[in-house]
């Protein structure tokens, strides 16, 4: 990787991180919108190409910071002003990098998320224990979620 690109990658987290420092003020659907384009941001900075470690642990960071803000908003009411669909809509958009992860649809990734499990590498380093205090999540789920994970049971 070139160094313009390297800086030019560099200068992407740090207009990240001002973004949403300055978003943090703001009223709740602005702030909402700053949260999605902060994420649409972090996706553009890794598109194609292969980051050198440094710069893919920042990245990792900036995300897993901006997944955490989500989750804080939304617990200090910032969707309140929304309807039930709208809630969804942006838990869902948040909890989304879960679902990457094996026997993790949609509605688990939202559970997992609320419970404050907001990246992959969290889920991936949980346990039985942990996932049991996680609501929602019945045994059937912490199987197929450890099962995936490959720390659980085989079938």
């Amino acid at each position: 990787m070139d160094e313009h690109r390297l800086n030019a990658l560099l200068q992407g987290i740090r207009e990240l991180y001002q973004e949403l420092e300055v978003s943090e003020g703001a009223e709740p659907e602005a702030r909402r919108h700053g949260l999605s384009m902060a994420r649409v941001r972090l996706a553009t900075l890794e598109a194609g190409t292969e980051l050198p470690e440094a710069i893919h642990a920042g990245i990792e960071r900036a995300r897993r910071h901006l997944a955490e803000l989500a989750l804080a908003f939304y617990r200090e009411g910032g969707c309140d002003d929304l309807d039930q669909a709208g809630r969804q809509a942006y838990l869902d958009e948040h909890a989304e990098p879960l679902t990457r992860l094996d026997g993790i649809g949609p509605t688990l990734a939202r559970r997992l998320f609320m419970h404050g499990l907001v990246t992959p590498e969290q889920v991936q380093a949980s346990d039985e224990a942990g996932l049991a205090e996680v609501p929602g999540l019945n045994a059937g789920h912490r199987a197929r979620i450890l099962r995936a994970l490959g720390q659980g049971e085989a079938d």
